[in-house]
């Protein structure tokens, strides 16, 4: 996979590695050339063969060969690991686990009648001194310990010697009667970097994902079961393809011999394992082995480390808070993994996501930098790294955090953190773009505090805002008829519907998947400008030369000819009508983008709905994110602008500023950051309320008339306001079902 041909610097291999163009142009070969039949066929001897090849390769690949370790193919990681959790014989053992472990692991518990969590420093200790094994102790139960060979969280490489000191009986010592020990190694993230040597250490289960090591195929894992160990699992369920004989009538069955054949229910994914051999060929065509792709990643993520640990604000705080147990000493103890979150000269946490404090994903996003933030899926980690116990975990839940929101910081303390990790494809020119962004977007270089009004709403200050009668004028109107495309700015007055400004938002451009999409995929789109021509009832559309119109209003029979298309705005489910193969066309040739289309939102009629939110309820709006009207104070971004760098402030005009925030109402209120307290707007005499405060990301540093990106305003904005990035309000009527005008020029209160 190329991500130079898309300025993009990929930095989350530990969450899926890249795909090789040449990898899928042979997927593709192979799967055009052959004819791969259901396994379960007569006829499809080739298939099973392909298969087989491929558990043989898994199996050298990690040193090891079927008499030793039989390959059960799974939909993941995560399913292996449920099926060891279903089928271990515990016989009234102990599941033992790593707190530092996958959300899966925890999952397990559901089928352990006795549990048992092991802190890093107490598995440390347990198992650095290995017992004596005593078998005329152990009275017939099974204990299971399940640990990573890597975390997922800091990239801490755990002992594989623990392996054969759990085997040794080491934990006995922990409970009361003595148990039966087995290991199970969760090697999805440790496999995908480093060379897992079954020949040398051997666990008696392993659960691995091919998707972290080759890219492509997704949904596709594995099991590994040691061979002697077989007899500690026990499987209920039997699907097809599993047996060799069952009765209808009578609850009689006879399972397959082969282990993998009782575990395979029903059948396998064969085209996503006959792939995996193109993986496996690739890496071997790039003579890379694993000891040579993890000794290249860690190199580079030390780089990235020791260079990210030295960064400073100029007032000596540091830029990064590091969740590590090492410090890149050694690769055998370390992977390619960097943990961390940023923090401001002021000591205060920088927010990782887009919600409350919305700074890292968005720098990140408008550099080109893919990363990711949150905690991947590891309570125990994320919880000890952030030292947070029972009592903050369940006070960040109850203020609305729950598992893979954006709600990072709660009380100022972040819920999660940000992961950088390498792939084998991985460059020190990666690092270095990551580094650079991290410099200059996140460093301070100045102690120079600038004097600036208070931009918080406090309610001591909103009581005293709200006895004084805060008048304004409405300056412009604008509507944007396809969603992230030009606007039209109104002269005079316009329509309000029930749904928002009238042809506000109606019509949105879709990709191949039916996703929409925005400037932060396709910049070009602000250049797009749609017109209005109510003379003709024509929507035209227009790029530099080129043009091309359609119906402003779907014809009387759409609803029973037209292409009806499903897609989703912030979550709403949004039907629309396809506006055919021509402006399709258009679209993709003048935007540079295969496989665009035009959707025109439906009507809200008795038959048709064009939105509903996530509990199906029908949303009364059009296309817009969050509600049907933007404000901005024209005073609040001429204050925005007055603290932008000399240096960006060339092309970053008044006018330029505003057209970059995308509002329907531009209102000069005489003052900045009044509009934040209040909570009805009177436009002339047509009554607005306050919904909510419009929180930004990287769209307002795209040129509406150029569609080249910048840094800016995004930068003086998150410092500036300490990252609380709201800028704008949303309003919506308060009486949705009558008939009004608005006018630029109104007065506003």
């Amino acid at each position: 996979m190329c991500t130079k041909q898309y300025n993009l610097c990929y930095l989350d291999h530990a969450g899926a590695t890249l795909y090789s163009e040449k990898q899928l142009a042979n997927i593709f070969t192979d799967l055009s050339n052959n004819i791969y039949s259901n396994p379960h066929s007569h006829s499809s001897e080739f298939t099973k063969d392909a298969v087989d090849i491929v558990r043989y390769k898994v199996l050298s690949f990690v040193k090891t060969s079927p008499d030793q370790y039989s390959v059960i193919f799974t939909s993941g990681a995560t399913h292996a690991l449920k099926l060891i959790g279903e089928t271990f014989e515990f016989n009234g053992g102990t599941l033992a686990y790593l707190e530092d472990n996958h959300t899966s692991v925890l999952g397990m518990r559901k089928f352990a009648s006795n549990f048992r969590e092991l802190k890093v420093e107490e598995a440390f200790n347990v198992l650095s001194n290995p017992a004596d094994s005593n078998s005329e102790l152990r009275n017939g139960k099974n204990g299971l310990f399940v640990y990573p060979a890597q975390s997922n969280f800091a990239g801490t490489k755990y002992p594989l010697s623990w392996i054969k000191t759990v085997k040794c009986e080491a934990l006995n010592h922990l409970f009361a009667t003595p148990e039966n020990w087995y290991t199970l190694l969760d090697a999805a993230c440790f496999a995908s970097t480093n060379q897992l040597d079954l020949h040398q250490y051997q666990p008696d289960f392993i659960s691995i994902s091919f998707y972290k090591i080759f890219g492509y195929p997704t949904g596709l894992g594995a099991l590994l079961v040691k061979r002697s160990s077989e007899n500690a699992l026990t499987k209920t369920y039997f699907g097809g393809g599993t047996v060799l004989m069952a009765l209808s009538a009578q609850n009689v069955m006879i399972p397959k011999p082969i282990i993998y054949e009782q575990f395979e229910d029903g059948t396998i994914s064969f085209l996503s394992i006959s792939s995996l051999r193109h993986g496996f060929d690739i890496l071997q065509t790039l003579n890379l082995t694993p000891d040579l792709i993890s000794l290249h990643t860690f190199n580079v993520a030390k780089y990235t480390f020791a260079n990210l640990m030295e960064m400073h604000h100029s007032n000596g705080t540091a830029v990064a808070e590091l969740y590590h147990d090492t410090k890149f000493e050694s690769v055998k103890t370390q992977g390619s993994i960097i943990n961390f979150n940023l923090k401001r000269p002021n000591g205060n946490y920088v927010g990782y996501s887009e919600v409350k404090f919305a700074t890292v994903l968005h720098f990140a996003n408008l550099n080109g930098v893919h990363l990711r933030t949150g905690c991947f899926c590891n309570p125990g980690a994320c919880q000890k790294y952030l030292k947070l116990d029972p009592d903050k975990v369940q006070n960040q839940f109850e203020a609305g955090h729950v598992c893979g929101d954006q709600h990072d910081l709660v009380d100022g303390s972040p819920t999660g953190s940000v992961r950088i990790s390498f792939g084998y494809m991985s460059t020190f020119e990666d690092a270095d773009k990551f580094l650079q962004m991290i410099e200059t977007c996140f460093v301070s270089h100045s102690n120079f505090q600038s004097l600036t009004i208070d931009r918080t709403i406090d309610a001591s200050l909103n009581g005293t805002r709200n006895r004084l009668e805060i008048t304004g004028k409405l300056v412009n109107i604008y509507v944007y008829p396809v969603k992230s495309c030009a606007p039209l700015a109104v002269k005079g007055s316009w329509k309000l519907t029930h749904i928002g400004l009238e042809y506000d938002r109606r019509w949105m451009i879709v990709n191949s998947s039916g996703a929409c999409v925005s400037q932060k995929k396709i910049g070009k789109l602000c250049t797009l400008k749609p017109i209005l021509d109510f003379s003709r009832k024509m929507l035209k559309l227009k790029i530099n030369d080129s043009e091309i119109s359609m119906p402003l209003e779907p014809e009387e029979n759409a609803s029973s000819n037209a292409n009806f298309c499903n897609s989703k705005v912030c979550g709403d489910k949004v039907q629309g009508f396809d506006c055919g193969n021509e402006v399709a066309e258009w679209l993709s040739a003048n935007l540079g983008e295969f496989g665009l289309r035009l959707l025109r939102q439906c009507d809200f009629t008795a038959h048709t709905s064009g939105r509903h939110s996530t509990q199906g309820e029908q949303t009364l709006m059009s296309l817009a994110n969050k509600a049907e009207y933007l404000v901005i104070n024209m005073r609040t971004a001429q204050w925005l602008r007055e603290r932008i760098p000399q240096d960006d402030l060339l092309c970053l005009t008044l006018e330029s500023i505003l057209l970059r925030f995308r509002a329907n109402f531009v209102v000069d209120f005489t003052e900045p950051f009044v509009e934040n307290d209040l909570a009805i707007l009177l436009f002339n005499d047509v009554a607005f309320k306050f919904t909510g405060h419009c929180r930004r990301c990287q769209m307002i540093c795209i040129d509406q008339e150029t569609g080249e990106k910048s840094k800016e305003p995004l930068r003086t904005l998150s410092k500036e306001l300490n990252g609380q990035m709201r800028f704008g309000i949303y309003l919506s009527r308060n009486d949705s079902l009558g008939q009004y005008y608005i006018e630029t020029g109104s007065s506003v209160k």
